[in-house]
């Protein structure tokens, strides 16, 4: 068993951090979601006062609200804790012009959890890359007794806690339609209201760029309508059908364009709506026939959220913004009588759907629970349709009810779209995922490619070993697992020592190969494969960067977010201790001599002490989860990327000497590594995955 810090007390109440719960005597408290981002901040930031000036900044970053908001939010909490006597708090104090404190005792409760099934040796990869056939014992009986009995209290458990169900119903798929071959990549798709034209974004080759096709399913052809745009991705018909709106999705430069279909040549009469923006994602109808919906950020650190532009004065709208630090608005979807939008979000985890109405801005929450989503659209006013990795489903808004109605064998569609006639257009991919190399380049010369390295499909990322010039390590990706462990070039052996359903991202590995660091979710972990345990260095509502191993491995140095400010921390693996090393900056490296630094949007600086006065390099790097960089021989590798291309920086920070490599971005994936002598680095290249149209029918 390992222990994991994940509630605490509060006084008289117990707060789960986890799963951001408050309960007082064993029996949860309803506590609105602002009042809980509140408690979580406050907790955070225990021991020091937080002004109202802060709580703006961070619990209400996504939205603007009056002082008084805030002031009545913190009543709020001050009602659930019945703190209510101001002059002698218990729980909350506050002080003018300084703010509020939060003044309870608090101590950590240490929570039993299983230790994963870890450090398989080379004939147990076969049940993470292969189904395998179950040893025969004399307890097997029992084993599928308790299995099946496991299965029948988990859905009990998700209809009483998450309200979902799985009816019989009399919705089924009465026939498929190939619309298209599977030849080249498909991206996006959308359908007229009659039903007869299908738009989509695509490209045939790797080295292509994404365009726009409109598919006519009455005559069977595919047109191109674009030839030179940067990365077209998103795409939706808009003014009763007479256009189509699109977006390039290219990080710091995305744009909105408008294609009219009422001339012989659209593109010569193409449209700019908005340019120049951070990042432009999906598009959906509007209100009324001159309005579509997007996602939209404005700046390197905001999220997406949703707007409403309005396509004939040009005018922008905050629709729905995220109320919570870590929540992400994965998808949209407007109802057919356009009146309402329903969200599809991922929090901590949790995926939520939430229904908004337009009119009066009310929302409900429809889902709460683990189940990951990947998609929403509406079938009809009262029925939603859900995409994820194993099925489409449908659910019923009145009755709360969800069912299958359509397996999703493989994974193999991605992308769903409404026909408008109770049936779904979906873009299908040939192979789940598309065939992957793995690329070495040299930094002499121009950077050619100079070796590729033969792996299985499922390694989804690499990194070099520290020493050994034949092992590298790996993240495997098989059936929605993530894996992480080592795999040897020559003899294609792979050995895996962690597993997880949560999204990891692989970080280092110590040079005496006793210790990963990486990302769960949205926590810095650190993995001992002698222990065979995990212990985490952030917890899950933290805002953590990354880290690296420090002195021969005996400390880690991350940067995480405290009360708003981020500073580096080092992690003692003997001690298992935290402490501040130094405050300001958001990401560390250390150097021959001192230490590189990243600021909070990711600006270069040199310390040749952490006590030292830092020195701007005038360079940033990538903060995006898949960038990496490194310090290899004072020489600062990074990589950043826009979707259309992917840059590999190099800096000399002796000679202070700057080059840049740049490929597709799908040929060189921005997750790269560089061994010990910052002579060569590894990455990705992702090929193209050949994807069909396909018009499936319900009855």
């Amino acid at each position: 068993m390992q222990k994991d810090i994940m509630r605490v007390s509060l006084g008289e109440f117990v707060l789960d951090l986890e799963q951001r719960l408050l309960f007082l005597n064993d029996e949860e408290i309803a506590v609105e979601p602002k009042v809980m981002e509140l408690l979580l901040y406050l907790h955070q930031c225990r021991g020091r006062y937080v002004t109202i000036e802060e709580l703006h900044e961070h619990v209400w970053a996504d939205r603007i609200v009056t002082d008084t908001a805030v002031r009545g939010t913190v009543k709020k909490l001050r009602v659930i804790f019945k703190d209510d006597d101001i002059s002698a708090p218990s729980y909350i104090k506050s002080v003018p012009k300084r703010g509020y404190k939060l003044i309870c005792e608090s101590h950590p409760i240490a929570i039993e959890q299983p230790v994963p099934d870890v450090r398989l040796e080379s004939e147990s990869i076969n049940a993470v890359l292969s189904p395998t056939k179950e040893k025969s014992n004399q307890h097997q009986p029992l084993i599928y007794i308790a299995l099946f009995a496991l299965l029948i209290l988990g859905a009990a458990i998700s209809y009483i806690n998450e309200g979902w169900s799985f009816p019989s119903t009399n919705v089924t798929v009465s026939s498929v339609e190939e619309l298209t071959e599977f030849k080249g990549e498909k991206t996006s798709v959308a359908v007229s209201r009659d039903g007869r034209y299908i738009a989509f974004t695509g490209r045939a080759f790797k080295s292509e760029h994404s365009q726009v096709y409109l598919y006519d399913k009455l005559e069977k052809t595919t047109r191109q309508l674009t030839n030179k745009e940067p990365h077209a991705t998103f795409v939706r018909f808009a003014q009763n059908d007479k256009a189509l709106i699109f977006t390039n999705s290219l990080t710091g430069n995305s744009s909105l364009k408008l294609l009219p279909l009422t001339v012989s040549d659209p593109e010569s009469a193409m449209v700019t709506l908005l340019e120049g923006r951070y990042l432009i994602g999906e598009i959906q109808l509007g209100r009324t026939s001159s309005e579509v919906i997007i996602q939209l950020a404005n700046a390197p650190q905001s999220k997406l959220m949703l707007y409403a532009i309005d396509l004939e004065g040009y005018q922008e709208t905050r629709l729905v913004a995220v109320s919570q630090s870590d929540e992400f608005i994965v998808s949209a979807s407007t109802s057919p009588d356009r009146t309402r939008l329903v969200t599809l979000n991922l929090q901590a985890g949790r995926t939520q759907l939430v229904l908004h109405d337009l009119a009066t801005q009310q929302e409900t929450r429809l889902i709460d629970g683990t189940m990951p989503l990947k998609k929403v659209v509406w079938r009809n006013n009262n029925e939603l349709l859900l995409l994820n990795n194993s099925s489409i489903r449908l659910f019923n808004i009145k009755e709360r009810k969800e069912y299958v109605v359509y397996e999703n064998h493989g994974a193999l569609i991605n992308m769903i779209e409404s026909d408008h006639q109770g049936g779904l257009v979906v873009i299908k991919k040939s192979q789940q995922r598309a065939e992957r190399l793995y690329i070495e380049r040299s930094f002499s010369g121009d950077g050619a490619v100079s070796k590729v390295i033969d792996t299985r499909p499922e390694i989804a990322s690499m990194m070099y070993d520290p020493q050994d010039k034949d092992l590298k390590w790996v993240r495997i990706l098989k059936d929605d697992r993530n894996s992480l462990g080592s795999f040897n070039v020559k003899t294609k052996h792979i050995d895996v020592y962690y597993q997880s359903e949560s999204r990891l991202e692989f970080l280092d590995v110590s040079k005496d190969h006793k210790w990963m660091l990486f990302k769960e979710n949205y926590r810095l972990a650190v993995y001992s494969v002698e222990r065979q345990k995990v212990y985490y260095l952030t917890a899950s509502f933290n805002s953590s960067s990354d880290g690296v191993f420090y002195q021969d491995d005996k400390y880690i140095l991350y940067g995480v977010q405290v009360g708003g400010k981020w500073e580096i921390q080092r992690y003692d693996l003997a001690t298992e201790v935290s402490d501040v090393f130094l405050a300001g900056y958001r990401s560390i490296r250390p150097t021959s001599q001192g230490y590189v630094v990243a600021g909070e949007t990711g600006e270069l600086a040199y310390l040749d002490s952490h006590l030292g006065v830092a020195q701007a390099l005038n360079h940033r790097i990538g903060l995006e989860p898949i960038t990496r960089w490194h310090v290899r021989e004072d020489q600062i590798v990074w990589s950043t990327y826009d979707h259309l291309k992917s840059y590999i920086h190099h800096f000399d920070l002796n000679r202070r000497h700057y080059h840049v490599t740049e490929d597709f971005f799908l040929s060189l994936y921005p997750r790269i590594s560089v061994d010990s002598n910052a002579a060569r680095v590894v990455h990705l290249s992702v090929q193209i995955n050949d994807a069909a149209l396909q018009q499936v029918n319900f009855k």
